[in-house]
This record gives structure tokens, C-alpha cells and sequence, in this order.
């Protein structure tokens, strides 16, 4: 996996008491104090020497920074109270071009090693293991492996497979010309088929250029940043990598003493060294230096202009990108950086800021460029401002509009009230309890560690914060930066693309031609090498492997039961239903509202996502957003609003439709919170023609990079919109449809703003009233008093209900354009892409239904032992499986960043006919289980409690009994779900591909050709509605599987 922009910031939690109290790290610990004396400077530890100890006790842990006595190696250790520990080895792996061997090397590495010599033991792990988190990344200058567990046994089996993938891989020549690229019959078995490029990440990184957004920020890295190369691999350079050269890069780069291992949570450090040690002592220190890479000396101003792909959902005049780029002084110096995190933000955060009104409310661009903000990552910090969606005849008014913005703000002083709200959201940050603080800890050190910043020294908080607030006090003292930084004749890089209708074309022009020069000069020997390497390749992957050599756990290590979020319910005066969930929070109040839109007028629904935003967008009548959004950020952690689909746990053919109001704060001011809650609600300004415009415009923009990003979720959503009434509704609310339903507002003029706004406001009059509300609370003991209280006038403030309000669950009788037998269904949409996305989805069952057990399971083992097989490795696609989905009832397969869709849609079409022939070992059902019950029991955050009862409807008794049938689940149920829900179901089956255009998709095949840019009829017709002001509903087809995410659909599954 490639991770080009790494620039998580430090957001961290803490824990509802003091560490000293709580702690229970084994054998010696007791108190952070008796920690560090314990770690003490010099202390000798299992082939480690202690560098320095830092106790932090604002964020209640210890970082321990030791050394590899023999090897030199590194490792940060951070001792917290927190049972989802994290692991992580990294090494510096600056790449030498452009051929993504850092990349392909990540791929390989985990493709068997000395130890562990079965192919792909890194997937293989997947589920032998109860892991929350598994994963390699390639950054720009270095490459991790990290993991995270709340389970011992698991933690060590992980460690050692990742210690002996990274340092002792096999590196086998099958497993290079699999993961990265190799030249093969487009048929491997067939020798007079034409040869072609495949590979694994050669065709990731297809993938990954047909994102604009992507391509915009690479093509600057590469500009800005020449001595760094593409990392993950420029698709015209990779097939110039060769394996000899894989393998040198490993041995010079993957090396302990190249190495920064990171260990965190509550798992004993002793333990940690005693057995890294025992891997690391294998090697000799090898005497190298830490190679900084550097950006461009930027002596004077210099401009690159480059070209860039047509957006097919944007706007054709505003398809132009540019952005200005300053230095802003080295990154070793975190005080420093610090005050430049303040001071970018005040220049580009929200509606407030200086940047963000001269440059998107000007209506200059629709959104910020891809690379805007400041760039802690690489030894200079970075910061670059500019915008997407800007006419060409605007480009130069752009840079003027930034230095303009930045000298006024200059003139007239940062605003210190805003400087306050940033610090309040730092505040509230360290106190929210997330179940993945060591990742983001992780995320947030390693860039700087690599660029020689001492990773306990951003660690820092409390005495970095007393002295900004210090220097808070000096005149102008955030203002220095802006002088010093970014005005007068500071130099600056100018990076400009623009758009080219022929860019398509030329990148597929330029790989044939690369590939006619690849194949020309073979010989016949060369061409049969080419064919054997393939056979070999084929047979090596179908090949049964002996796992019995890779470590596992056993279903006897998942708990029968899981931990219970005890609840509480309560009645407001008004009759509005109360969630409690009284536990410690550190000092927050979490509030949720879900109001019902049962009743909703069908022709409003795909209006809903735009009205969620016009809360948070639009100001009131007396005060402006920029004003709002600066108290909301002083006074709470946050207000969001957002539209929730989904069905009954007992009947998938069903469905609710509401909105979630969200917000959280400090306990003192929660009447704050509700305060500002009832102005959005009550007051929000839907006349704001000027504000709606920009809103439009920016909900708009980089849909296409969105779909490229996440084009399994859209089109498994196009094909489950088929299957039932929910996953209908959602496809207007979340799917193609309402890409293409705002891509359409978007194209209006002004004079349509009026009806748009007076949809607005009819939605507002049925969502904002008590009469069909429920709402959550989630806050400490001593919080409860005040809350009631809070939630009570909160609720009393908004109007009663002017009519009876529906609380029924829909059925497909009352949501128009949604007919139950519209299958089979095969729906195309040609998008700028280089690979193709596919959904397959069927009917299945409700969560509540006996088979939902062994349908999960079998999606695991269908993913895990046919189709990953099929799609990735043979098929070349970056990523395919199946999932079954319990909170929608629906079954589906997908690919993604496919370079061979029909490949995959047949290997689909036979997937139930393999599972109920397959001998399936108790092993293979072991491993499913273990793989499933990763996402179930996986750590969540505070906020996070009781919500599958309170937005689904699942109980704790639902999820126990669900819990006890996957555990349950036998060969036999396997065979039988299969048998029953997925074998000759090709009459039931609906299918969407996006991508490419295929000759054998056609009307005469029965494919449905639905281009992304104009609406369908019915689409078109709620289009249409609104702009004739109609008062009757339309009939609007619907349709998106809400939960898209492979994991969430697993942990919705307990």
C-alpha cells in the first residue's frame, strides 16, 4: 500500500484517571515516576542501552528512546495504559527513481520469508490472527510495517513475522514479476495471446494516477521535491525495474541498522527487546549515515505548469489547479513548528479564515488544492496554499488573491479568539479516548524520526503550550512568521495544471508504445521465457501450501461473551426518548440527535445531504458562519450533521430515513453545545444564495477522485440500489446517483438558488421539530445532573410537530422507483480511469436471520481462499473479495483497481459453485472465524458505546445471539448458505462496473450504459421538480449500500 501524503498531526486521547492509579503494565511496574527511574540513561536492557526516558503525564504515558547495542538500531517505546497495543519496524528507503522499488520491495517482502516460506504469509495472517490493524506502507523517504492487538500471543506470533519478513525475505523472482510487474500473455496459457503489462502494483498505481487529486500532489512532490522520488511508483518508469535491482535495494536499506522499531501500549517492554534482540544480534552494525533528502534551493520565485486529466463531473470551464508553495524553516525545531501549525491553520481553516474568503467564497475555486497546508514530513517544513476548480482566465488572479490575503491579514493581526478555539480543539483532542491512539501516535512520530528530529521531544505538550501562550503575550508575535516566512520577496514555487482532453489517450499511447518496445526486440527464446514464467506463475498460485509452519491462534482464544455497554432510558417532558451511557470520558459530554424522516416527501430525498450541510455552512440571519464556526470551536469539540439509512435488524425490507445531529464537549459547556445546536437548527439561513453557491460548488468538487478512491464502494452501491428498498434509498443519498444529482445543481445558474432553497426549508420544517426525535448521551457520573437538564431545554427549544409524525418503518410500497423485480441488472458507468471497480450483490438475509452467521463466514472464506487468489493474483487487480452485510442484508463481491473485469465477474459467477464443492478443513473455518472476529471485537472509542442499539436498532441480546452462531457456524452451514443464496442465482443477480469501457459491454449484452455526467430520467425529473417550485412527489430511484467499508460491515455483524 502506498502512502504517499503521511501527515496525521498528534490528536490524541487520554484516560478517564491518572495512570498512576490505573496502571498495569506486568512484572515491575507501578507509577510513571518509578518507570522512568526504572529506564534510566545508560540502563542496559537485553542488548539495548537506554538514550532517555520522558514521562508525560498530560497524555499518561513514557517514552523510553533506546539503542541496539550491536546493531545501532533504534526503538521508541511508549508504556501507556492501553490494552490495543502497537508494533511497528520502519526503514529509511529514500527511492533512487522513479520505478517504485520502495513500493514493489513493501509488496515482496511480504510474499515468505526464511522462517515463514509459504507464499504470501502476510495475507495468510490476515486470519490467523485476532489483529484490529495489519498493514505496510510505503511513505515518501521510508517504508513501515505496523500492526495493533489487544492480545499477547497475537502480538508476539505478529511481530516475529514481520521481524523475518522484513529482515530475512525470500525475495523469489515469482513473487517480484507477481507483486510488481511482468510482462504475460494476456491468456497465460494461451501463447498466441498478446502480451501485456500486469502486476499487482503496476496496476495499484494505474489506479492511483487516475485520481486528479493524487496526480496533482505527486506531479508536485516530484517538482518541489526532486531528490524524492515517486516511492510508490510512476507507471511508465516501473517496468524498468528489475529484480536484481529489488534485491539490492533490500540489502542496502532493510537492515536493523537502518531501522526504527516502535512499540506502544501495555504490553512489557523487556519482552519487546528480549525478542527483537534476538533477530537483531544476527546482523553486524552496518556504518551508514541517516540520508536527509532535501527540496529545491528556492533562491527566486519559479513556476511549473503541467498537464492533468479532464474532471467528466466537473464543471468543463473550471478544471484548472494551481497553488502557491513557501519554505518555512527546518522541522527539527518543534516549538517552532508548533507556532506554524497555528498560524497556517488561522490563514486556511474554515469559514473564518483569510485564505479560505479570498479564495472559495470569492468564488475563485470550489475547494482548497490537494497539497494545501503545512507539510511537517520532510526536514523543511512546507506550506502551500491554492484551489481546484478555478477558470483559466483566473490563474494569475489566484496567486495575487494568496499574497494579497496574506499581507492583510498581516496588516491587520491575526485574530487571538481564534488562536483560543484552535487551542481549545488541541484540548479536547488529548482528552477524547480513541480505541487507536498508538496508531495515531505512530502516524504522527515516524515522519520526523526519520528526518532526524528526536521523536521524544514531539512528544512534548504542556511545556510547549505554557511557552506559546508566553509568547502568546509579546506584540505581534504570530505575526513575525507571516514577515519572516511568506511576504515581501520571500521566494515562492508556483505548480499549475492544466487540463488536456487528450490525457487519456496519451497515457494509453504511451503504454503501448512502451510495451511495442518492450516486445520487439524478443527473441523466440525471450517469448518462451515469458510464457513459462507464466505457467509457473499460474501453477505456483494454484498450488495448495502446508501453513502448519505459520503461528495462529484458535476460536477457543475469542471470548463467548463480549463487553456490554450497559444503558440507561429516560423520558423528557416533551416525550422524546433518552440513551444514557454513563461511563468515565475524561470530562466530555458526547451528544447524538437521530430525528425521523419517515414521512419526508419522496421529492426532497436527495436533497437531504445538502440540507445536512447547510447547518454547518450557511450562518443565520444576524450572525455570519465564520462567526459561528469560531464559537463552535471554542466552546465544543465540533457540531455535524450527517443522513443515516437503514433497515430493521429483523426485516430487510424495510427501511428508516433520519438525520444525525452530532456534537460533543467539555462537561462545563455542554449548555454551550445545546445552545449552539439550537441556532443551527433554528436559525440557519437557507436565503444565503452567496454561502449555498460555495457549499454546492465544494460538495461537487473531486467527486470523480472520490469515486477513483473508493470505486468498489460506489459500485457495489450502483448494483445493491437493485436489491433492496434501502440500499435504493441510499443510492440517492450516498451513490452515483447523488454525485450526479449535485454535479447537476452545480450547473445551474443563480437564479435557480431561490427553489433550491425553498427545498431546504421544507425539509427543515419536518426535521427539526421534537416530535419524531430520539437522542444519546454519553457522559461521566458526575455529568448526568446537568445533562438532563441541558438535554431537556435543548428539546423544549425546538417547535412540536405541527401534524402526527410517522415513526413507521418504510417498506418498498411506500418509496416509489424501487421495484423488487427489476433483476437481473447490469449497469455500466465510463469514468477517466486506467482500471476498472465491480459490485456483484444479491439478496441475503437480515441481521437477525439463523444464516447471517454462516453467510459472513463464508464471505471471509470465499475472499480468502478463491477470490483473493483469483482477482488479485492471478487477475492482477490491487484488491477483490466478498462481504455480506447485516445491517443491509445484502451479499456482494467486488473489485478494485481492476485491470481485468471480465476475469472478475466470471470468477465471481462461479464462487457459490466452488464453495459448496470445495473440501472445506476445520482450519480453513478456524481461520474465517478468527478473521471476522478481528472487526467485531475491535477496540472502539468512548463516543462509539452504545451506538449499534441506538442508530440500528441490535441489541445486546441480537449481538450475543449473533455472536454464539458465528462461533457455531460448521462445514456443513457453509456449504448450505452457499448452495442456497449464491449457486444459479444469475437471475437474481445485480451487476456495476465502473471504469473503462469494455467491447463486450453493450446493450446486446444486456448492460445498462449510464455515463456519469448526465442524470438518469428519474434524477433528471427531481431535477426538473425543483425547478418548477411542483409540490408532489416524484418518483426519484434510490438506491447505495450505506455501510461501504469491509470493516465496518464485519463489526456491525456482532
Amino acid at each position: 500500500m502506498v502512502s504517499q501524503i503521511l501527515r496525521a498531526r498528534f490528536a490524541g486521547g487520554a484516560r478517564s484517571k491518572p495512570l498512576l492509579s490505573q496502571i498495569r503494565l506486568p512484572r515491575t511496574f507501578a507509577t510513571l515516576a518509578s518507570l522512568e527511574n526504572q529506564y534510566a540513561v545508560g540502563t542496559k536492557l537485553h542488548g539495548y542501552t537506554v538514550k532517555r526516558a520522558k514521562q508525560v503525564p498530560e497524555l499518561e504515558l513514557l517514552a523510553v528512546h533506546l539503542q541496539h547495542d550491536k546493531t545501532g538500531g533504534e526503538h521508541l517505546h511508549v508504556a501507556r495504559d492501553d490494552k490495543n497495543n502497537v508494533f511497528s519496524i520502519a526503514f529509511k528507503t529514500n527511492p533512487p527513481d522513479a520505478t517504485g522499488v520502495a513500493h514493489i520491495l513493501e509488496h515482496t517482502t511480504l510474499c515468505g520469508s526464511e522462517k515463514y516460506p509459504v507464499r504470501d504469509p502476510f495475507f495468510k495472517m490476515l486470519n490467523r490472527s485476532l489483529s484490529n490493524f495489519m498493514n505496510a506502507m510505503t511513505a515518501s523517504d521510508y517504508t513501515f510495517y505496523p500492526f495493533a492487538t489487544t492480545n499477547e500471543v497475537d502480538f508476539g506470533n505478529l511481530r516475529d513475522v514481520y521481524l523475518d519478513a522484513t529482515l530475512r525475505p525470500l525475495l523469489r523472482q515469482l513473487d517480484f514479476t507477481q507483486e510488481g510487474w511482468r510482462l504475460e500473455h494476456a491468456d497465460p496459457k494461451d501463447p498466441m495471446s498478446p502480451l501485456t503489462f500486469k502486476g499487482v502494483v503496476y496496476n495499484e498505481m494505474k489506479g492511483q494516477m487516475s485520481d486528479s487529486s493524487y496526480l496533482y500532489y505527486i506531479r508536485f512532490q516530484e517538482s518541489i521535491y526532486p531528490s524524492l522520488n515517486n516511492s510508490g511508483g510512476d507507471p511508465a518508469k516501473i517496468t524498468d525495474l528489475t529484480y536484481n535491482q529489488l534485491r539490492e535495494f533490500h540489502a542496502k536499506n532493510y537492515h536493523p541498522s537502518n531501522s526504527k522499531v516502535f512499540t506502544y501500549g501495555s504490553f512489557p517492554l523487556e519482552e519487546h527487546l528480549q525478542h527483537i534482540d534476538n533477530t537483531f544480534s544476527n546482523f553486524d552494525r552496518k556504518t551508514r549515515e541517516l540520508e536527509v533528502k532535501y527540496p529545491i534551493e528556492l533562491n527566486k520565485t519559479k513556476r511549473v505548469v503541467m498537464e492533468g486529466p479532464i474532471d467528466p463531473l466537473a464543471d468543463p470551464a473550471r478544471q484548472y489547479k494551481t497553488s502557491l508553495t513557501w519554505f518555512m524553516g527546518p522541522t527539527e525545531d518543534v516549538y517552532d513548528g508548533l507556532c506554524l501549525r497555528v498560524v497556517t491553520t488561522l490563514l486556511t481553516d474554515g469559514h473564518a479564515s483569510p485564505l479560505y474568503q479570498a479564495l472559495i467564497e470569492s468564488d475563485l475555486g470550489t475547494e482548497y488544492s490537494p497539497n494545501t497546508g503545512l507539510d511537517t514530513s520532510s526536514p523543511v517544513n512546507i506550506f502551500s496554499v491554492g484551489l481546484q476548480g478555478v477558470k483559466k482566465e483566473d490563474l494569475p488572479v489566484v496567486e495575487q488573491a494568496i499574497r494579497s490575503a496574506i499581507q492583510k491579514t498581516y496588516d491587520e493581526g491575526l485574530d487571538l479568539n481564534r488562536v483560543e478555539a484552535i487551542l481549545h480543539q488541541t484540548e479536547l483532542s488529548r482528552k477524547h479516548k480513541v480505541a487507536n491512539f498508538g496508531m495515531n501516535l505512530l502516524y504522527s512520530l515516524t515522519p520526523g524520526w526519520f528526518n532526524k528530529v528526536d521523536p521524544l521531544d514531539m512528544l512534548e505538550w504542556n511545556s510547549v503550550i505554557n511557552r506559546f501562550r508566553d509568547d502568546l503575550k509579546r506584540p505581534r508575535f504570530l505575526e513575525s512568521f507571516l514577515e519572516k516566512y511568506l511576504l515581501g520577496d520571500k521566494p515562492s514555487f508556483s505548480f499549475s495544471m492544466v487540463p488536456s482532453e487528450s490525457y487519456g489517450e496519451t497515457l494509453l499511447l504511451e503504454e503501448q508504445q512502451r510495451l511495442s518496445a518492450k516486445t520487439a526486440n524478443l527473441t523466440e527464446e525471450d517469448k518462451q521465457e515469458a510464457y513459462d514464467l507464466g505457467l509457473q506463475l499460474l501453477q505456483k498460485q494454484e498450488e495448495k501450501e502446508d501453513l502448519s509452519c505459520l503461528p495462529t491462534l484458535h476460536v477457543k482464544d475469542i471470548p463467548l461473551g463480549f463487553a456490554i455497554d450497559y444503558l440507561e432510558h429516560s423520558w423528557t417532558s416533551a416525550n422524546v426518548p433518552v440513551q444514557w451511557r454513563v461511563t468515565p470520558t475524561n470530562g466530555l459530554t458526547y451528544f447524538r440527535a437521530l430525528a425521523s424522516l419517515q414521512d419526508l416527501p419522496q421529492h426532497l430525498h436527495p436533497y437531504l445531504p445538502l440540507f445536512a450541510e447547510s447547518l454547518t455552512n450557511l450562518g443565520t440571519k444576524t450572525r455570519s458562519m465564520a462567526s459561528l464556526e469560531d464559537e463552535i470551536k471554542l466552546k465544543t469539540g465540533g457540531i455535524s450533521a450527517s443522513v443515516q439509512v437503514n433497515t430493521l435488524p429483523t426485516d430487510m425490507d424495510t427501511w428508516n430515513l433520519g438525520l444525525i445531529l452530532t456534537g460533543h464537549s467539555l462537561d462545563k459547556d455542554v449548555s454551550e453545545l445545546f445552545r449552539l445546536m439550537a441556532v443551527l437548527l433554528l436559525e440557519t439561513n437557507y436565503d444565503n444564495h452567496e454561502k449555498l453557491r460555495t457549499l454546492i460548488r465544494g460538495m461537487t468538487s473531486g467527486a470523480a477522485d472520490a469515486i477513483a478512491s473508493s470505486g468498489h464502494a460506489y459500485a457495489r452501491g450502483v448494483a445493491a440500489s437493485a436489491t433492496t428498498v434501502s440500499s435504493r434509498l441510499s443510492e440517492s443519498l450516498a451513490g452515483m446517483e447523488q454525485v450526479k444529482f449535485m454535479a447537476q445543481l452545480d450547473s445551474y445558474d443563480d437564479a435557480s438558488l431561490p427553489l433550491i432553497s425553498a427545498k431546504l426549508k421544507e425539509i427543515a420544517a419536518y426535521a427539526i421539530s421534537n416530535g419524531a426525535l430520539k437522542v444519546a448521551v454519553t457522559c461521566g457520573a458526575d455529568a448526568v445532573a446537568a445533562n438532563e437538564l441541558a438535554v431537556a431545554r435543548f428539546v423544549d427549544s425546538l417547535p412540536a410537530a405541527t401534524t402526527p409524525r410517522s415513526l413507521e418503518p418504510g417498506t418498498a410500497l411506500t418509496l416509489s422507483g424501487f421495484s423488487p423485480n427489476a433483476l437481473p441488472q447490469k449497469t455500466f458507468y465510463a469514468m477517466p480511469f486506467q482500471v476498472n471497480y465491480a459490485g456483484v450483490c444479491l439478496r441475503a438475509v437480515p441481521y437477525t436471520h439463523r444464516d447471517g452467521a454462516a453467510l459472513q463466514i463464508l464471505a471471509n472464506l470465499l475472499t480468502h481462499k478463491y477470490l483473493h487468489g483469483e482477482i488479485r493474483e492471478k487477475g492482477g487487480a490491487y484488491g477483490g473479495g466478498a462481504t455480506y452485510s447485516g445491517g443491509g442484508g445484502v451479499f456482494s463481491y467486488y473489485s478494485y483497481r481492476d485491470p481485468n473485469p471480465l476475469n472478475t465477474l466470471t470468477t465471481v459467477s462461479r464462487a457459490g459453485e466452488w464453495a459448496v464443492q470445495n473440501s472445506w478443513s476445520e482450519r480453513d473455518l478456524e481461520e474465517a472465524k478468527l478473521s471476522v472476529f478481528q472487526g467485531i471485537d475491535a477496540p472502539q472509542s468512548v463516543a462509539s458505546e452504545g451506538m449499534i442499539y441506538f442508530l440500528h436498532g441490535i441489541d445486546d441480546s441480537m449481538r450475543q445471539v449473533r455472536r454464539s452462531q458465528l462461533l457455531d457456524v460448521g462445514i456443513a452451514d457453509i456449504k448450505d448458505a452457499a448452495e442456497r443464496y449464491l449457486v444459479g442465482k444469475d437471475s437474481e443477480t445485480s451487476v456495476a462496473l465502473l471504469g473503462t469501457k469494455q467491447e463486450w459491454i453493450s446493450n446486446e449484452n444486456k448492460w445498462r450504459i449510464a455515463d456519469a455526467g448526465p442524470l438518469s430520467t428519474a434524477a433528471a425529473a427531481a431535477i426538473a421538480e425543483a425547478q418548477l417550485g411542483a409540490e408532489e412527489d416524484s418518483e426519484v430511484p434510490l438506491g447505495f449500500e450505506e455501510v461501504a467499508d469491509h470493516s465496518d460491515e464485519e463489526s456491525l455483524g456482532n
